[in-house]
């Protein structure tokens, strides 16, 4: 059975960066720990990131994990696998589930010890509570947002456009919306307009054609009639409605009529 593999990651967020921080520093750093440690049978894996999502190096290394090739993942400090506590410790507990320990050279942290452990438990319990505080933040943010009369959540509907935190009705779009609306209300059927928007070379904001599911969703959404919604709850908006509520409510109640035959 091959002895499993010792792994030095060293990260740094450009290649220019410089000091204690450097991949070189943190490179002989480790080599050195491991050399007064007596630690052998290890390799190098870096990231240096560039804004992107997934690190390459990470990727690297659970690969070998999911293998069963990994003893002990070592780094100059904690913060060197992850910027974001929560996605640190989320790492962590990854490495632990698997059985795999993490040591820092420049720190204390050792997940193969009870004192070790206890520093990564509180770890853990932080970035717990860090999480609740965002996600507390994120939703006060949208009930704010909300009942100023402002969109809270979701993309920009087919119609507007953001201009300095405000939106404002695109001419060009609207009259797609328009379209829609005063189609379904004639026709009497998705099908029917989707084959003549098809016919129209109508395209979504995304430049693709339109799904019965997506002029469904048009159809539906009060937005368009002045109004924004949180979790089910509905405000007059600060925008500009672009559909009457009169040819809306005889939409919406030909939908109805239409889904309850089937």
């Amino acid at each position: 059975m091959n002895k499993k593999l010792n792994i030095l990651y060293s990260r740094v967020s450009s290649i220019s960066q410089q000091d204690n921080t450097s991949l070189s520093y943190q490179q002989n750093n480790l080599e050195d720990y491991c050399k007064a440690n007596n630690i052998s049978n290890y390799v190098h894996i870096t990231d240096v990131e560039s804004g992107a999502k997934t690190r390459k190096g990470i990727k690297e290394i659970k690969e070998l994990i999911e293998l069963k090739l990994v003893d002990t993942i070592y780094i100059t400090k904690l913060d060197r696998l992850y910027r974001s506590i929560i996605k640190g410790s989320a790492f962590i507990k990854y490495c632990i589930d698997n059985n795999v320990n993490i040591k820092t050279s420049l720190e204390t942290t050792d997940t193969s010890t009870s004192s070790g452990m206890l520093s990564v438990h509180l770890l853990m319990s932080i970035s717990e509570y860090e999480r609740v505080n965002i996600a507390d933040r994120c939703w006060n943010g949208k009930v704010e947002r909300f009942n100023s009369g402002n969109r809270s959540q979701g993309v920009i509907a087919i119609g507007y456009n953001k201009e300095n935190n405000n939106l404002v009705v695109n001419q060009n779009e609207s009259e797609i919306v328009n379209i829609i609306f005063q189609s379904y209300n004639k026709l009497k059927s998705l099908s029917k307009v989707q084959s003549h928007l098809k016919r129209l070379n109508i395209k979504t904001k995304r430049n693709r054609s339109f799904t019965r599911k997506s002029i469904y969703n048009i159809l539906t959404n009060k937005f368009y009639i002045g109004l924004v919604h949180l979790r089910g709850e509905y405000k007059n908006g600060t925008h500009q409605p672009i559909i009457s509520k009169n040819l809306f409510t005889r939409v919406n109640n030909q939908l109805s009529s239409n889904n309850k035959r089937g």
